[in-house]
C-alpha cells in the first residue's frame, strides 16, 4: 500500500473511532463472532498459507494458530460484559457529597504489528482484545510470510469495513511510516532491536506502546526433577515450530550430577519425536535464507569453539531447513549463548549449585519466560524469588501462553505491557475516571477561597484525620 493511501486510511479510522466507541457491547460481541467465523471458515486456507510460508504441518497450524485465537475469542465473549462495566468506587469522607466511578473506554485507533513465526495467532490474538475494547485497528503483518499476510488481508476485508479494521501489507518502509503516525496505541511483537525503533518513533507522538519481545529464556533442571518428564517437555518446547518461538527454552541449565542422564534422555526423546530429522515432514522450515544462515553460523561457531554436537547439525539450504540440534559443553564465548537463538538448537550447560545457576541466568537480560524443573519446593521457591521474568512455568513449558486468565508479556528487555484476556482488554482501553456532585453542598466546597481560620483548621483536620 502506498504511503499516501495509509495516511488516508488512518484519517478515515480516526473519524470513525469516536462513533465506533459508542457501539454497544452486543455490537462488539458481534464483531468477535464474525472474526471467529472468518477464522474457522478459512481453516484450510490458513494451513495452506502456513505450509507455503514455513512448511508448517497442518496439525501445528490448528494447534498454534487456530486454537489460541478461538480460545481468546470465546473467553472474551464470556467476559466482556464484566470487563466493560462501570465500576463504582467508595467515596472518602473528605469528598462527602460526591460519587465516583471508573468505566473503560476505547483508546481510539490502534496499530498491531505482528511477526512471522505465528502469523495468524500473533495478529488476530491482539485484534481480539482491541475489538473487545471497541477500537479501530490497523494490522501490519510481517512481510517475511507473504502468503499468510495476503490471506489475512483477504479475511479481514471480508469481515470488516476498512474504517474499522484493515490490513496494511508492505516492507520496512511501510512499518516505519505507520509507527510515525499518531496512533492511540501501538502493539508490537518482534525482536528487541526493532522494538527499540518502534518505541523511539512512538515517543514523538507520546503514543503508548506494548512490546512483546523475547530474550534467552532458561530452563533449569535440578537433581530432584523427573528427568523423563522434564526432557519430554523441554524437547517439545524447544523444537516446536523449529524453535521459532519467543517463549521456547533457549538453553538448559542442568545439575551436573544428572547432566549425563539428561543428555542421554534428550537424545532418545529427539529420536522418538523426530526420527531422522532431515526427512521428518512435521518440522517447519526456517523462515528465510537469512535466518537459515544465522542459525547454521551459530552451530558452526559453537562446534569450532569446543561444543559437542550430540544430535543434529545437518541442514538443507535449498529449503532453509536445519534439523533439531542438541549441543553440550557450551559456554558464553559462543554465539548460541550471546543472542536469542530462535531456531532448532538446544544448548545444554551444567551447574554445581543453585547459586551458580542463578549467576548464569543473570548474565543475560531478563527473559520473557523462565522454566524450572524440580520436585523440591524449596528449590523452586528460591529460583523464582531470585529471578525476574515476564512469565514462568514450573515442570512445564509453553502453557502459560495459552492460559486465558493469565497476563502474557515480558519485562524490561523482553518487553513491556501485557496481553491476553482481561489484560489485553485493559491494554487497549482507557480507564476513564468520573466524579459527580450529588449534593448541592459537599465537603470540597468548604475549601474554596477566601481562606479563613476555619479553612486552616479544616486543612489541619484533613492532614490529621483523613
Amino acid at each position: 500500500m502506498a504511503l499516501a493511501e495509509i495516511d488516508a486510511l488512518f484519517a478515515r479510522q480516526c473519524e470513525h473511532a469516536l462513533a465506533l466507541g459508542t457501539r454497544s457491547i452486543s455490537d462488539r460481541k458481534r464483531d468477535l463472532k464474525k472474526l471467529r467465523h472468518g477464522l474457522l471458515s478459512h481453516r484450510s486456507a490458513i494451513a495452506a498459507a502456513l505450509a507455503k510460508d514455513l512448511n508448517k504441518p497442518a496439525i501445528e497450524s490448528d494447534l498454534s494458530e487456530i486454537v489460541p485465537v478461538k480460545t481468546e475469542i470465546d473467553h472474551a465473549l464470556r467476559s466482556i460484559d464484566e470487563w466493560a462495566s462501570k465500576r463504582h468506587v467508595s467515596t472518602p469522607l473528605s469528598l462527602l457529597g460526591t460519587r465516583a466511578w471508573v468505566k473503560p473506554e476505547p483508546k481510539g485507533v490502534v496499530l498491531i504489528i505482528s511477526p512471522w513465526n505465528f502469523p495468524f495467532n500473533l495478529t488476530f490474538g491482539p485484534l481480539v482484545s482491541a475489538l473487545a475494547a471497541g477500537n479501530c485497528v490497523i494490522l501490519k503483518p510481517s512481510e517475511a510470510t507473504p502468503a499468510s499476510a495476503a490471506l489475512m488481508e483477504r479475511i479481514v476485508a471480508e469481515i470488516f469495513p476498512p474504517e474499522q479494521v484493515a490490513v496494511v501489507n508492505g516492507g520496512p518502509d511501510v512499518s516505519s511510516h505507520l509507527v510515525s503516525l499518531p496512533f492511540h496505541h501501538i502493539f508490537f511483537t518482534g525482536g528487541p532491536e526493532i522494538g527499540k525503533r518502534v518505541l523511539r518513533a512512538a515517543a514523538e507522538n507520546l503514543t503508548p506502546v506494548t512490546l512483546e519481545l523475547g530474550g534467552k529464556s532458561p530452563a533449569i533442571v535440578d537433581r530432584s526433577a523427573n528427568l523423563n518428564d522434564a526432557v519430554s517437555r523441554i524437547v517439545w518446547g524447544r523444537f516446536f515450530n523449529s524453535g521459532q518461538v519467543c517463549i521456547s527454552p533457549d538453553y538448559v541449565l542442568v545439575d551436573e550430577t544428572v547432566a549425563v542422564d539428561f543428555i542421554r534422555a534428550a537424545k532418545q526423546k529427539m529420536t522418538e519425536y523426530y526420527g531422522d530429522g532431515m526427512t521428518n515432514t512435521e518440522l517447519s522450515n526456517l523462515v528465510n535464507e537469512r535466518h537459515f544462515a544465522k542459525i547454521t553460523a551459530m552451530i558452526d561457531d559453537a562446534v569450532v569453539k569446543g561444543a559437542k554436537l550430540e544430535v543434529g547439525g545437518r541442514r538443507d539450504a535449498s529449503r532453509s531447513f536445519v534439523e533439531p540440534t542438541l549441543l553440550s559443553d557450551v559456554d558464553f564465548s559462543m554465539k548460541v549463548m550471546q543472542d536469542e537463538i530462535f531456531g532448532p538448537i538446544l544448548p545444554v550447560l551444567t551447574y554445581k549449585t543453585l547459586d551458580d545457576a542463578l549467576v548464569t541466568v543473570h548474565k543475560n537480560e531478563r527473559p520473557l519466560a523462565f522454566y524450572v524443573f524440580s520436585s523440591k519446593t524449596k528449590n523452586i521457591q528460591r529460583l523464582l524469588t531470585e529471578s525476574r521474568a515476564g512469565t514462568t512455568a514450573i515442570n512445564e513449558t509453553f502453557v502459560q501462553f495459552i492460559h486465558p486468565e493469565l497476563p502474557f508479556g515480558g519485562v524490561n528487555f523482553s518487553g513491556m505491557g501485557k496481553a491476553h484476556g482481561k489484560y489485553g482488554f485493559d491494554t487497549f482501553s482507557n480507564e476513564r475516571s468520573y466524579v459527580r456532585q450529588v449534593l448541592r453542598f459537599n465537603a470540597p466546597k468548604l475549601t474554596h477561597p477566601p481562606y479563613t481560620g476555619f479553612t486552616r483548621k479544616l486543612a489541619d483536620a484533613l492532614i490529621k484525620w483523613f
